[in-house]
């Protein structure tokens, strides 16, 4: 029984959806912080999200570029030499054995080949490479377009500029990623035809080796068309991508005006009345100094009469001290005075005069 080892973790590509969020998370982080240092981040949700968004393109396009250089890689090793002859399936089983690669041209050839040593037929294997071919080329459109969508609607989310220049880039070399990686994926899928599908065997009767013939080459032109199909799609979807993104960026960019416009208006309005508001005060705290000043006059007169009164007193006390010697003076004037009143009126007191004889002896 042969063991099959086509089963691997993931399917072949790095771009997967949970490494793009979880970097997606991170980059946004990385991006955020020097944004909060311009002019006008406020931080709000929906600038956050436009945050979100532009991480996660950027975390798929570095995957992707990642996922690109590990598929030209593993092209570059010619994992399917030319001297193999994988007609017989002995062969093949043996060279799955030996296929080791963890790549999506590894998966892809690790699966044509199982199927070749259990038994399918040509046409079977055939069909299986058009298949793998046709879901490529969906997953890379689908991923493309939904990462063009998430990158466009950043737009709507009113970010700063320097954001939406930063969307606008990533869009840009979005584009150059995927057109790289689908004409890799047709790269890829013109070895599978040339070193496997032309080099198994047919074990169906000879009767059928025509069949098995246009097998190839109904799958080899199935992927040519799901090729130019996807790249048609891609193309068309890109231009109503680029068509909505430059909607939304011209409407934003109005409405940015518009806010600007308006932010204009009112820091006008409000450095008017504050003017307004400014010059009521002027008004008003120069009628408060006026006032002060009054007060600072009546104060200065105030401090002169005290002036003149601490003078005064000055003088007044100077006279004091001559009316205590003036008073001392007039005291023993009065009393002085006094005295001679009283010897006045004892002189002026009337006097009788007897007049007495006497007897001659």
């Amino acid at each position: 029984m042969v063991t099959r080892k086509s089963k691997i973790t993931g399917y072949g590509m790095v771009t997967g959806i949970y490494g793009v969020l979880g970097l997606g998370v991170l980059l946004g982080i990385l991006i955020g912080l020097p944004l909060r240092r311009i002019d006008g981040w406020q931080g709000s949700l929906s600038e956050l999200a436009a945050l979100l968004a532009a991480g996660i393109g950027l975390a798929y396009i570095l995957l992707a570029i990642v996922d690109w250089v590990l598929q030209r890689r593993a092209l570059a090793a010619n994992p399917l030499p030319d001297e193999l002859d994988l007609s017989e399936r002995a062969i093949a089983t043996e060279q799955l054995t030996a296929l080791q690669g963890q790549s999506l041209l590894h998966r892809h050839i690790r699966r044509l080949l199982a199927a070749w040593a259990a038994g399918a037929s040509g046409p079977q294997v055939a069909t299986m490479a058009g298949n793998q071919m046709q879901r490529l080329l969906g997953t890379l459109v689908a991923e493309t377009a939904a990462i063009l969508v998430l990158l466009g609607a950043t737009a709507g989310f009113m970010p700063p500029q320097v954001l939406l220049t930063l969307t606008s880039g990533l869009m840009a070399l979005l584009v150059l990623v995927a057109v790289a990686r689908i004409q890799l994926a047709s790269h890829l899928a013109g070895y599978i035809e040339s070193n496997l599908l032309a080099r198994i065997g047919n074990d169906t009767p000879a009767a059928a080796g025509l069949e098995f013939a246009q097998a190839v080459a109904a799958s080899v032109t199935a992927s040519t068309e799901s090729l130019e199909k996807a790249q048609t799609s891609f193309a068309t979807q890109l231009v109503q991508i680029q068509e909505q993104s430059t909607a939304q960026l011209t409407k934003a960019q109005a409405d940015a005006a518009a806010q600007m416009a308006k932010a204009q208006q009112d820091a006008s309005a409000q450095l008017a009345q504050a003017q307004q508001d400014g010059n009521r005060q002027l008004a008003k705290a120069q009628d408060t100094i006026a006032e002060q000043l009054g007060r600072v006059t009546e104060l200065a007169s105030s401090i002169d009469a005290i002036l003149k009164l601490q003078q005064a007193v000055d003088g007044t006390l100077k006279g004091v001290a001559v009316t205590d010697e003036f008073k001392s003076t007039l005291t023993a004037l009065k009393q002085h005075l006094a005295e001679s009143d009283e010897l006045l009126k004892a002189a002026a007191k009337p006097r009788t005069i007897r007049l007495v004889e006497k007897d001659n002896e």
